[in-house]
């Protein structure tokens, strides 16, 4: 392999003046010359440009013409979403960070930005220039006219072990609908508030309902109808009705309807008897 010529310098002692002799000359010469060929094996620099620099081949043990990767510069700018460069040079380090629920990692020349789902809770939603005005995924949207006014477009309203609050006049353009739980007759037949606003069931049994998990400011309808063999009666748990306990409808197929609001303290029911066309 091409060395550096450093220990091989040849001697001018035999060239320095005119009178010096060429025979005694030639061996520093010949040295010369050596010095020169190891230069141009280590080195090919055959027709640079501009920005070029020198590159270590460790194939061929040369020296050889490459890019200069950072430019005229010298620094490598990086530019983000927010269109602001940042310069850095090329011996320092530039770190890409993950937030909450991201992750970064570096395999060569690989960078992998891994997130997570998040959820993301918001307790009030206007029109001014500063604040959110739409919520987005792929089944739906919510967007704010800028008036106060939202619209709900192909989305569900969900909480989970939680309130939702409308706190001004709801109003509901074409109409909505109440979710019903068949209920199965039993002496014994438990009315759970939290499965939906309406229950249904046909006795066939002497029955007598407790209703559970009603919240303060709640009601709940029971649509009770008679089998067809009739006269089966209905007690009702702490639940108060005016002047006392009401007697169901006895005849076969009759249908009562049960209406009881929860105030906090007291159960109020009233029914409406013997539904006929």
């Amino acid at each position: 392999m091409a060395t550096w010529p450093t220990g091989t310098k040849a001697s001018t002692a035999n060239l320095d003046a005119g009178t010096d002799s060429p025979r005694l000359a030639r061996a520093d010469i010949k040295q010369n010359v050596d010095n020169v060929n190891s230069i141009i094996d280590m080195f090919n620099i055959d027709s640079p440009t501009a920005n070029q620099v020198l590159k270590y081949n460790t194939s061929n043990a040369r020296f050889e013409l490459g890019t200069d990767d950072a430019g005229s510069s010298g620094d490598i700018t990086f530019v983000g979403d927010d269109s602001t460069g940042t310069a850095v040079s090329l011996n320092e380090t530039f770190k890409i960070a993950g937030a909450t629920g991201i992750t970064t990692a570096v395999s060569g020349d690989t960078l992998t930005i891994t997130g997570t789902a998040q959820d993301f809770a918001y307790s009030s939603l206007t029109g001014a220039p500063t604040n959110v005005s739409s919520f987005t995924n792929d089944a739906g949207y919510i967007t704010d006219d800028g008036n106060g006014d939202l619209t709900i477009t192909n989305s569900t309203i969900q909480s989970s072990g939680d309130t939702i609050d409308l706190d001004d006049i709801v109003r509901f353009n074409v109409g909505y609908k109440e979710d019903i739980n068949a209920l199965t007759s039993s002496a014994s037949i438990s009315v759970d508030a939290t499965t939906a606003p309406v229950h249904t069931v046909t006795l066939a049994h002497a029955a007598t309902f407790t209703i559970s998990n009603m919240v303060s400011g709640q009601s709940i309808l029971i649509i009770i109808t008679q089998d067809g063999t009739g006269a089966r009666t209905g007690t009702f748990t702490s639940v108060k009705f005016p002047g006392g306990a009401p007697t169901l409808s006895t005849g076969a197929g009759d249908i009562d309807v049960i209406s009881v609001f929860y105030d906090g303290t007291n159960y109020l029911g009233n029914i409406a008897q013997d539904f006929t066309t």
